[in-house]
């Protein structure tokens, strides 16, 4: 395994000599692995490796953990940072999910500790994800419905992050260790089905390796392999269309008809996503709808134009189409705010009503071990909000500039303007859209939909009531 690993490591160019090598180490068996191969790859490349442990707080033997790492990195003269940190209240302050919360925590510190001590040298910072990340990332990406992009799997080499065991099995890593006698600890939360990663490893993959091919990993990382090179292929596609048929100046984007429309269909879509990518700013919450938005506009009539996020206006000209940023209209006066409840003020056994111009909403507060025997509502004007989790203001408004929202279980953030959009909601009208807000998180969008963060779960202690009453 060894050998191969090196190999490996020797085709993708990842170390030189006199490199800095952050090497994330949670003592587990990827981790510990991962270690061993640093320590064997310093005797043909001499390198300084610094071991980095975090503690995300989660879990009660956590302290254990990081016990045994540092006297693995003592026993071995390697130095050894620890970092703790509460993830999941940072995962409650960013709204995010603590899986999410916990790889921000990672990667800000494996940097930071890289940045402090590098000193002038070529900066590397090494992950244990294996064969079996890599897969599970792929079939994630593929049940979710992603782009060829989020096919490719995981990449060997992302700036300064390598991961030397890509290519290496959960298989061959747990056999390496058993041979050289070496432990190293479980991660309990690993063996639980709390995440979709962790459903895809114990059910979907192992299935597959079980019944369909004892080889299915090594497949679908060939698979992987070869995405990946004809990505890089449409890449270099992409660029050369982008020359033929985009002309930037201070009016904005132009995407030119004629040579767009001669491009090949798959690579028309690429040049188009790029091009509303950059007159956005930014890629998150773009997404095929609105690409298909703009090559609908293509066969319309010059004059037409199309709302996009990030306040993008495409407008249908005689050679093609413009897109330029512009000042919503949307926010030309400022969004009315109806009622503001402090945080935390709401309590078992009250009623707040907040009136509007066009009805009223009522704001109660139940115990969820009295409602066990309940249904949520599915009526779009009642809707129950896990109450714990808001740590900030109850706001009831119109809709502001940055205002969002989370579309599911893994808190994938959408802006409301997109959902808007995406919903067909007229531009005159979305400024009357009724919004139950913290900060500029969407608790609910009211008549469609409410953010999967505020979703009641079996952990909800209190749960928070809404109605809203239209006015006859």
């Amino acid at each position: 395994m060894i050998d191969s690993i090196k190999r490996y490591v020797q085709e993708q160019n990842m170390f030189a000599e006199g490199d800095y090598v952050v090497a994330g180490v949670s003592g587990g068996a990827d981790s510990i692995c991962l270690l061993c191969v640093l320590l064997e790859l310093r005797l043909e490349i001499p390198m300084t490796i610094q071991v980095v442990h975090i503690n995300h707080k989660i879990r009660e033997e956590a302290g254990e953990d990081a016990a045994y790492v540092e006297a693995f990195c003592r026993e071995r003269q390697l130095p050894f940072s620890l970092v703790e940190a509460d993830v999941e209240q940072l995962a409650a302050q960013r709204h995010i999910s603590t899986e999410e919360a916990g790889r921000e925590v990672r990667y800000e510190a494996f940097h930071r500790i890289l940045n402090e001590n590098r000193a002038g040298r070529r900066g590397r910072i090494a992950i244990a994800h294996n064969q079996n990340d890599c897969c599970e990332t792929f079939l994630f990406h593929l049940f979710r419905g992603s782009g060829l992009k989020g096919l490719t799997g995981i990449p060997a080499i992302r700036g300064e992050i390598v991961r030397p065991l890509l290519h290496t099995s959960r298989t061959q890593i747990e056999r390496y260790l058993a041979q050289k006698g070496i432990q190293y600890c479980i991660d309990r939360t690993n063996l639980e089905d709390n995440y979709t990663r962790n459903r895809i490893r114990h059910h979907i993959l192992q299935t597959a390796c079980e019944e369909v091919s004892a080889n299915a990993t090594e497949h679908i990382q060939e698979a992987c392999d070869k995405i990946s090179d004809a990505y890089t292929l449409i890449e270099d596609m992409t660029r050369q269309g982008w020359r033929q048929c985009i002309v930037k100046d201070e009016k904005g984007i132009h995407i030119l008809a004629d040579f767009y429309l001669a491009l090949h269909t798959t690579i028309q879509g690429y040049v188009m996503m790029e091009a509303l990518a950059q007159a956005a700013g930014s890629r998150k919450n773009l997404e095929t709808v609105h690409v298909q938005q703009l090559q609908e506009l293509l066969r319309k009539q010059p004059g037409r134009r199309v709302d996009l996020p990030y306040s993008v206006r495409a407008i249908r000209e005689y050679a093609g189409i413009r897109l330029e940023k512009v000042q919503s209209c949307d926010f030309k006066d400022e969004p009315a705010e109806y009622g503001r409840i402090p945080y935390n003020s709401l309590h078992t056994g009250t009623t707040v009503t907040i009136e509007t111009q066009e009805g009223y909403f009522e704001l109660s507060i139940l115990c969820a071990q009295q409602c066990k025997t309940e249904e949520i509502p599915s009526n779009m004007y009642t809707k129950w909000l896990d109450y714990d989790k808001i740590k900030g203001d109850i706001v009831i408004r119109n809709r502001r500039a940055g205002d969002y929202f989370t579309l599911d279980g893994d808190n994938r953030r959408k802006t409301l303007k997109a959902y808007l959009i995406d919903e067909k909601v007229p531009a005159e009208d979305r400024k009357h859209v009724y919004l139950v807000t913290e900060g500029q998180h969407c608790l609910w969008i009211v008549g469609k939909r409410i953010s999967s963060w505020y979703k009641v779960s079996e952990d909800t202690k209190y749960i928070l009531q809404i109605k809203y009453v239209r006015r006859n």
